[in-house]
């Protein structure tokens, strides 16, 4: 980061290729890797695959929900399960809960003394007849007659930075939830301060994976250490069912530490996208998923159309990530760097899908509505930082975090020729956090909540691509 304050990014870029030379070359870097006689290198066996014993849960951080006043609580491996159950009672019922046994005496204490027993608020709103509905960013629940699946969950505090009518929706709000299914296990996907507040018996999907490395974490067996005892491991194209609706796993490319070949192609950000169906609609999630060398995304709709037939709604990620290796440095995926091989230093990557891909994913599998997320969409993800800024004072960094309606002005206008401009038969449905899809009748309707609503305006088409992509 003072590289670039000093220099600007763009020098950093250009720099890119020797600077990576130095760090290679450095006494550091030899700690972790060994290099080879064409002059590459192989990364350590023990950093490839850390001891999962030296790493497990044993501290529990909590936050009021201005932030102002925080705990650092340690918790001891075996009593994760009774810690568990306690964050349950207290997100959910607020009931009284036994304070005789030690770990959750000892942290019942921590919390009334730090003042952070607040009561429990009403649900907001009775959500069971959507069929679709999007707290923000990743997290979306389907729903049947009889079940609700979640995907990916990672819900926010409330805090008093945020709109008064447009605060984060939580769990309790959503009524109940039969089943997770995970996606990937990056910290946006695999929260576990989120799933801690779901009871230990709920059902949870996750990639199939025989070993934790340094690019995915075993969700398996993670989950087990926090006291989670139905966890299911889906490998791609298996399925599971919860109640009446059917979770298949797809495969997930993309999201790699490029976007064509790399050092240990077998260490992989392990992941799933997946199409659910219940018997009312079908959605597809693919997150973050994009192209690396084993695959493509598109490759993956060609066949789950085939298999599988074409989802109501497809929501794709359109953040693109276009970087080069020396931005890995400054992003959330500093450790994908030593996978990067020299001849691609100077190689601009690709490693998620861009808005036209999007539109393009939504064309081959012939789905007739897109939704564009996996990039927040509310205030309490662009003040941490992530996605762009779309309040009064919207701002986007278009290679990282475009605006949504990019992904609606690149299906206005997907070809430009002699007789004009030619759209995409593909409706994109732009939702925002607390939005539901409720089918039925020729057209899916977008449901606000009532005292919910967006607050900070809308934009067609037309409106994006003159206040927006001007």
């Amino acid at each position: 980061m003072s590289y670039v304050e000093e220099h600007g990014e763009a020098n950093l870029i250009g720099a890119g290729p020797a600077m990576l030379a130095d760090v290679v070359a450095g006494r550091r870097f030899r700690e972790i890797a060994e290099p080879t006689a064409d002059g590459s290198w192989t990364i350590r066996d023990e950093v490839l695959f850390p001891a999962v014993s030296d790493c497990f849960p044993h501290r529990l951080l909590l936050a009021n929900s201005d932030r102002m006043r925080t705990l650092s609580q340690p918790v001891p491996m075996p009593t994760w399960p009774d810690v568990h159950r306690l964050i349950v009672q207290l997100t959910t019922t607020g009931v009284d809960v036994d304070r005789s046994a030690g770990a959750v005496a000892r942290l019942l204490a921590a919390m009334d003394r730090e003042g952070l027993l607040e009561p429990v608020s009403d649900p907001a709103v009775d959500l069971d007849h959507a069929d679709v509905t999007f707290l923000g960013h990743n997290t979306v629940v389907v729903r049947s007659a009889t079940a609700a699946v979640i995907v990916d969950p990672w819900v926010r505090p409330a805090c008093g930075h945020y709109p008064e009518n447009y605060q984060p929706l939580q769990l309790r709000d959503l009524g109940r939830i039969d089943a997770v299914v995970l996606t990937h296990s990056h910290p946006d996907h695999f929260d576990t301060g989120t799933l801690l507040q779901l009871p230990c018996d709920t059902r949870i999907v996750v990639p199939k994976l025989e070993r934790e490395t340094f690019l995915s974490v075993r969700m398996y067996e993670r989950l087990h250490e926090l006291g989670f005892d139905d966890i299911t491991e889906l490998e791609w194209w298996d399925s599971v069912q919860v109640k009446d609706i059917e979770v298949t796993a797809l495969p997930f490319h993309g999201e790699q530490p490029t976007d064509g070949s790399q050092l240990h192609p077998d260490i992989r950000n392990a992941g799933n996208t997946y199409f659910v169906r219940t018997p009312r609609c079908s959605a597809a999630f693919l997150a973050d998923s994009g192209r690396d060398a084993g695959g493509d995304v598109r490759q993956v709709a060609a066949r789950a159309r085939r298999d599988l037939g074409s989802p109501d709604y497809l929501f794709v990620g359109y953040r693109g990530w276009l970087m080069y290796p020396v931005q890995l440095l400054t992003s959330s995926v500093g450790r994908y760097l030593p996978f990067v091989p020299q001849e691609s230093w100077g190689v601009r990557q690709r490693l998620m899908t861009t808005a036209d891909e999007a539109v393009d994913i939504a064309e081959i599998w012939k789905a007739p509505h897109l939704v564009p997320y996996a990039d927040g969409g509310a205030p309490w993800y662009w003040q941490m930082g992530l996605g762009p800024r779309l309040d009064e004072a919207a701002s986007e960094n278009p290679a990282f975090d475009p605006f949504p309606e990019r992904v609606i002005a690149a299906a206005a206008t997907r070809t430009k020729t002699g007789y004009g401009v030619h759209r995409s038969t593909v409706n994109v449905l732009l939702m925002r956090p607390g939005d539901s899809i409720v089918s039925g009748g020729p057209q899916p309707r977008i449901e606000r909540m009532q005292d919910f609503a967006w607050p900070y305006g809308e934009a067609t088409a037309e409106v994006a691509d003159a206040a927006y992509l001007g």
